[in-house]
Protein backbone atom coordinates (compact mmCIF):
# COMPACT_ATOMS: atom_id res chain seq x y z
CA UNK A 1 0.00 0.00 0.00
CA UNK A 2 2.97 2.42 0.64
CA UNK A 3 4.25 2.33 -2.58
CA UNK A 4 0.68 2.58 -4.30
CA UNK A 5 0.54 5.79 -2.62
CA UNK A 6 4.27 7.04 -3.25
CA UNK A 7 3.63 6.13 -7.13
CA UNK A 8 0.01 7.52 -7.35
CA UNK A 9 -0.07 10.81 -4.79
CA UNK A 10 3.35 11.90 -5.53
CA UNK A 11 2.37 14.01 -8.57
CA UNK A 12 -0.31 14.93 -7.30
CA UNK A 13 1.33 16.57 -3.97
CA UNK A 14 1.34 20.38 -3.81
CA UNK A 15 4.44 22.15 -4.65
CA UNK A 16 5.10 25.28 -2.85
CA UNK A 17 4.70 28.31 -4.53
CA UNK A 18 7.63 30.41 -5.72
CA UNK A 19 7.74 33.03 -3.29
CA UNK A 20 7.36 29.78 -0.35
CA UNK A 21 10.61 28.85 -2.04
CA UNK A 22 12.75 31.91 -2.43
CA UNK A 23 11.70 33.06 1.34
CA UNK A 24 12.62 29.24 1.99
CA UNK A 25 15.86 29.51 0.26
CA UNK A 26 16.48 33.02 2.16
CA UNK A 27 16.25 31.58 5.33
CA UNK A 28 18.59 29.02 5.05
CA UNK A 29 21.27 30.99 3.11
CA UNK A 30 21.02 34.41 3.45
CA UNK A 31 20.56 35.24 7.39
CA UNK A 32 22.39 38.25 8.02
CA UNK A 33 23.93 41.66 5.64
CA UNK A 34 27.44 39.76 5.31
CA UNK A 35 25.25 36.45 3.44
CA UNK A 36 23.08 38.99 1.09
CA UNK A 37 22.26 36.91 -2.39
CA UNK A 38 22.46 39.24 -5.20
CA UNK A 39 19.23 39.05 -7.37
CA UNK A 40 20.98 37.86 -10.58
CA UNK A 41 21.85 34.31 -8.01
CA UNK A 42 18.02 34.32 -7.34
CA UNK A 43 16.63 34.91 -11.01
CA UNK A 44 19.02 32.13 -12.35
CA UNK A 45 18.31 29.73 -9.28
CA UNK A 46 14.43 30.25 -9.86
CA UNK A 47 14.11 30.47 -13.27
CA UNK A 48 12.82 34.27 -13.00
CA UNK A 49 13.13 36.44 -16.29
CA UNK A 50 13.11 39.73 -15.19
CA UNK A 51 14.02 41.91 -12.02
CA UNK A 52 10.83 43.28 -11.52
CA UNK A 53 9.36 39.96 -11.74
CA UNK A 54 11.70 39.13 -8.96
CA UNK A 55 11.19 42.42 -6.86
CA UNK A 56 7.37 41.22 -6.82
CA UNK A 57 7.80 37.85 -5.59
CA UNK A 58 10.19 39.67 -2.43
CA UNK A 59 7.29 42.26 -2.06
CA UNK A 60 4.55 39.32 -1.48
CA UNK A 61 7.04 37.82 1.08
CA UNK A 62 7.41 41.24 2.40
CA UNK A 63 3.52 42.29 2.60
CA UNK A 64 2.82 38.14 3.73
CA UNK A 65 0.99 37.88 7.36
CA UNK A 66 2.43 34.42 7.77
CA UNK A 67 6.01 34.50 5.95
CA UNK A 68 7.10 36.37 9.56
CA UNK A 69 10.92 37.10 8.94
CA UNK A 70 12.13 40.29 7.33
CA UNK A 71 14.14 40.54 4.35
CA UNK A 72 15.88 43.22 3.95
CA UNK A 73 17.31 44.73 0.70
CA UNK A 74 20.17 46.94 -0.14
CA UNK A 75 20.38 48.30 -4.17
CA UNK A 76 23.57 48.66 -5.79
CA UNK A 77 26.77 46.84 -6.99
CA UNK A 78 27.46 45.47 -3.52
CA UNK A 79 23.42 44.85 -2.81
CA UNK A 80 21.37 42.18 -2.25
CA UNK A 81 18.42 40.04 -0.52
CA UNK A 82 18.70 38.27 3.42
CA UNK A 83 17.18 37.94 5.63
CA UNK A 84 17.51 40.35 8.87
CA UNK A 85 19.19 39.36 11.79
CA UNK A 86 19.89 42.64 13.76
CA UNK A 87 17.43 45.64 14.60
CA UNK A 88 20.16 48.08 12.17
CA UNK A 89 19.47 45.83 8.90
CA UNK A 90 15.46 46.27 9.60
CA UNK A 91 16.40 49.74 10.20
CA UNK A 92 18.33 50.46 7.18
CA UNK A 93 16.07 48.63 4.82
CA UNK A 94 12.81 50.34 6.67
CA UNK A 95 14.75 53.92 5.84
CA UNK A 96 15.71 52.76 2.06
CA UNK A 97 11.60 51.88 1.49
CA UNK A 98 10.54 55.22 3.36
CA UNK A 99 13.20 57.44 1.19
CA UNK A 100 11.74 55.46 -1.89
CA UNK A 101 8.07 56.02 -1.13
CA UNK A 102 8.49 59.74 -0.47
CA UNK A 103 10.40 60.34 -3.45
CA UNK A 104 7.49 58.72 -5.30
CA UNK A 105 4.84 60.97 -3.23
CA UNK A 106 6.96 63.93 -4.82
CA UNK A 107 6.38 62.90 -8.29
CA UNK A 108 3.10 62.18 -7.65
CA UNK A 109 2.60 65.73 -6.28
CA UNK A 110 4.65 67.31 -9.54
CA UNK A 111 2.51 65.53 -11.58
CA UNK A 112 -0.70 66.52 -9.60
CA UNK A 113 0.46 70.43 -9.70
CA UNK A 114 1.65 70.42 -13.57
CA UNK A 115 -2.16 69.22 -14.26
CA UNK A 116 -3.39 71.71 -12.13
CA UNK A 117 -1.62 74.53 -13.75
CA UNK A 118 -1.80 73.91 -17.35
CA UNK A 119 -5.58 71.52 -17.16
CA UNK A 120 -4.41 69.27 -19.90
CA UNK A 121 -6.25 66.51 -19.28
CA UNK A 122 -8.90 65.85 -17.40
CA UNK A 123 -8.69 63.28 -14.96
CA UNK A 124 -11.51 61.08 -12.33
CA UNK A 125 -10.60 60.93 -8.95
CA UNK A 126 -12.24 59.07 -6.46
CA UNK A 127 -12.88 60.70 -3.66
CA UNK A 128 -9.65 59.35 -1.67
CA UNK A 129 -7.18 60.32 -4.25
CA UNK A 130 -9.03 63.93 -3.81
CA UNK A 131 -8.21 64.39 -0.68
CA UNK A 132 -4.67 63.20 -1.05
CA UNK A 133 -4.24 65.45 -4.20
CA UNK A 134 -5.79 68.70 -1.74
CA UNK A 135 -3.47 67.54 0.95
CA UNK A 136 -0.52 67.26 -1.30
CA UNK A 137 -0.93 70.73 -3.36
CA UNK A 138 -2.14 73.06 -0.58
Amino acid sequence: MNIFKKAILKPFKREKSLTYQIYDYLKKNATGHEKRVKSGVLMQKFNIKDNKTLRDYIENIRNSDTLQKIVCSEAGKHGGYWIATTDEEVYQTLEHLYKRSMQMLKTYSKIKKKYKLDRQYRLKLSKYQKEMYESIIR
